[in-house]
């Protein structure tokens, strides 16, 4: 009998192609092949073999070539896959190309080059490098190796100078130094589980541990500071002491310095890490330690959750609340998704952790489909920071800091102690206008205000990345002169900061000069030794860093949080504060957390002060209920956009009329669709965008409404440069 293998090919179609397979051997699912495509050879992915096509047999085409000997896509990551691509409503074929890296797309070798690492011997280790007088980048390459017990890669030793090849070779051959491929698992010392669990570790350690093998998950909810991640760390060395991997995510890249130096140390074994700031080589290396089995733990960002693992025992989402883990563009998901079906298919352990856990996790804990195991004390027996707000209503205030705080900072100055500066917004100024004719200066492509940029003296737009030139000395408008900044970012804090305390080391923390994975590893070390008296940044100071030396956290423009459209801004707003609140008097000394605003009454504020994040879950979970608000129903948001402006409502306008149509066909009454709008940014690099919001009380009958209106929507012409996306558990509505 004739078998037919349905094969995904990248080219943006929803649909898998048929063709005949030949071979007496059984269609190898989840492997590469080369299939004929019109007039080309493609590169395909086997999805599943069958006996049936909907064309005759007599007119498929034979698959060419079988490009891998074993596959790119294990028997259990695809039926995730599977599973995450109809729950999305996203296209399997992207889904699947999505989780394979660059060069495996491009039909690489299955096995990449492997790249050499070095290490420094014990004879080596005897050697002062200064006696290397002449021999300069000997000395540093030396003394690079010297500092870590692992292999280090050879991207990390070129610093030491364009010679760095043939010193490494002579530092070889005096025996001082060792070459060896990157993929072999090296222990970088013995393992150093050095702080010991206090009661409420210990029995959450143990909790998990007897899931081992079998699938549940697990909520760590501990304040900041508890020790989750020793938690974590000792539960992963049970798994890796079994001969079994571990897969750690964390939200962003700024996290993994720190966490992946941290857990080497713990578990005396090198780590791969997996995200988007490396290059597609580097993540095609990683993905083949997973699958290969060569590394027994994966720090990464969300795309890990697809590694294609040999034995994965255990997985774990740190900071679990973080919207990082949802993918906003392209394949859209979210990661915590990916990852529970993944752990109930492999029957294994799921932790999610965190100090503000999201609500629906909360929610499913009180429901007991997550098992919760809570830390209500900091590990260090130090106590929770005391929280005190700022009334602006009657503070006086200097370039956005009010004076309370700036007295706080000088006291810790004083003492030799560091202060954090939380202001989530970069730039120097948001809001560039004229006082005499109230012209305000926004982008020409976008919807939006410009913001100042003093390191650049230049206005840009935060969205599409356009400059919209130098600051203008005279208004456009009406010719005044009094054009002035408002507002204040991460550049103006700084500027002040400097000025205010002279001599004093400032570091500013954002996405404009924290670029790449070793400038955010410089600075966290330079936090780390104590050389920054002030840190002023963004979000990215507050996801779980640990700075020893930080006892006063100030935060400025909580307030925005109040004047969003969004139904989950409060819950944003608790948990980014608690959050960067968390980083102050963390080891011995006391913390302070100054919280500068203007609603000083505000209920939200009551239960921060508190440090009461369950207090503030429930009561926003109640008002969620009555609002029928995820997680009491689901929702999908149906998106549009076009360089017209007319074109995304009349597409939604007519994808609404199919909608109501289906409903009426189908008896969906508990499914919700609303009107069409305009996007709250209506215009982003010059595309109109606009949105439907559909809903149900009922997962199940959203998502049988979703697989007829998607089926309906492709057939829709995509006229006058349309582009349309449907979200499902959206997270974003602007």
């Amino acid at each position: 009998m004739k078998r037919v293998v349905r094969v995904a090919t990248p080219i943006g179609r929803r649909k898998l192609f048929d063709y005949l397979w030949t071979d007496n051997a059984r269609p190898p699912v989840g492997y590469r092949v080369l299939v004929p495509f019109g007039k080309q050879q493609r590169i395909g992915l086997i999805v599943e073999s069958t006996t049936d096509s909907d064309l005759p047999l007599k007119k498929l085409r034979e698959v060419s070539k079988v490009l891998d000997d074993q596959p790119v896509i294990s028997e259990s990551l695809m039926k995730t896959l599977v599973w995450l691509a109809r729950y999305c409503h996203q296209p399997l074929p992207e889904v699947l190309w999505s989780a394979l890296p660059t060069p495996l797309r491009k039909g690489r070798p299955l096995v990449p080059k492997l790249e050499m690492g070095f290490m420094v011997t014990p004879q080596g280790r005897q050697v002062d490098p200064r006696e290397l007088k002449r021999a300069a980048v000997q000395r540093r390459i030396l003394e690079t190796l010297q500092a870590h017990r692992g292999l280090v890669a050879g991207d990390a030793l070129k610093d030491a100078g364009t010679s760095w090849q043939a010193a490494v070779k002579r530092l070889e051959e005096y025996g001082w130094v060792l070459r060896q491929e990157l993929d072999r698992p090296q222990h970088r010392q013995p393992p150093d589980l050095i702080q010991d669990l206090n009661f409420e570790q210990l029995t959450a350690r143990n909790r998990i541990i007897e899931s081992l093998d079998q699938y549940e998950s697990f909520l760590l909810h501990g304040v900041t500071g508890s020790g989750k991640t020793e938690v974590y760390l000792h539960v992963i060395a049970e798994v890796i002491g079994k001969g079994q991997q571990a897969l750690l995510l964390v939200p962003e890249i700024g996290l993994t310095p720190q966490l992946i130096d941290r857990v080497e140390r713990a578990l005396g074994m090198r780590v791969v890490s997996y995200h988007s700031n490396m290059t597609p080589h580097q993540r095609h290396r990683s993905w083949h330690f997973a699958k290969s089995g060569t590394t027994q733990v994966v720090v990464g960002t969300r795309s890990a959750v697809f590694l294609p693992f040999k034995n994965l025992g255990l997985i774990v989402m740190d900071e679990e609340h973080d919207a990082s883990y949802k993918q906003q563009e392209g394949v859209r998901y979210h990661a915590r998704s990916a990852a529970l079906h993944r752990a109930a298919t492999n029957k294994i352990p799921f932790i999610l952790g965190s100090a503000t856990p999201s609500l629906e996790t909360i929610n499913a804990a009180s429901e007991k489909r997550v098992t919760n195991l809570v830390l209500t004390r900091r590990a260090t027996r130090v106590q929770l920071p005391a929280v005190h707000l700022v009334d602006l209503n009657n503070a006086y205030v200097l370039d956005g800091i009010a004076v309370p705080l700036l007295k706080a900072i000088e006291k810790r100055l004083k003492n030799n102690e560091q202060s954090l500066i939380f202001v989530n917004r970069r730039g120097f100024s948001p809001v560039i206008w004229c006082s005499n004719c109230r012209w305000i200066a926004r982008c020409a492509d976008c919807d939006v205000k410009l913001t100042y940029h003093v390191t650049t003296d230049r206005l840009h737009c935060h969205l599409c990345g356009k400059s919209g030139g130098s600051r203008p000395g005279i208004c456009p408008q009406c010719d005044s002169v009094h054009v002035e900044l408002l507002g204040e970012g991460t550049q103006k804090v700084e500027q002040f900061l400097k000025s205010r305390f002279p001599g004093t080391r400032v570091l500013r923390i954002d996405s404009d000069v924290s670029k790449g994975y070793r400038k955010i590893q410089s600075d966290f070390e330079r936090i780390q030794r104590g050389e920054v008296d002030i840190l002023v940044g963004t979000q990215m100071l507050s996801k779980g860093h640990h700075f020893p030396g930080v006892t006063l956290v100030g935060v400025l423009g909580a307030d925005r949080g109040f004047f969003s459209i969004d139904f989950r801004a409060r819950e944003y707003l608790v948990q980014q504060v608690l959050q960067v609140a968390g980083r102050a008097g963390r080891e011995g000394k006391p913390g302070q957390v100054l919280i500068q605003t203007a609603f000083h009454d505000n209920e939200l504020f009551a239960t921060i002060v508190q440090h009461n994040y369950l207090l503030f879950a429930r009561q926003e979970l109640e008002q969620r209920r009555e609002a029928l608000q995820p997680p009491f129903s689901s929702f999908a948001l149906l998106r549009a956009n076009s360089t017209k402006s007319e074109v995304p409502k009349k597409f939604l306008n007519t994808a609404r009329a199919h909608a109501i149509e289906i409903l009426r066909k189908e008896h969906c009454p508990d499914v919700r669709v609303l009107d069409v709008v305009s996007s709250p940014i209506e215009r982003i690099a010059k595309r109109h965008r606009a949105q439907l919001l559909t809903s149900a009380a009922s997962a199940v009958e959203l998502r049988k409404f979703l697989r007829l209106w998607v089926q309906v929507l492709e057939t829709i012409p995509k006229r006058q440069n349309l582009r349309w996306n449907l979200d499902v558990d959206p997270i974003d509505f602007y």
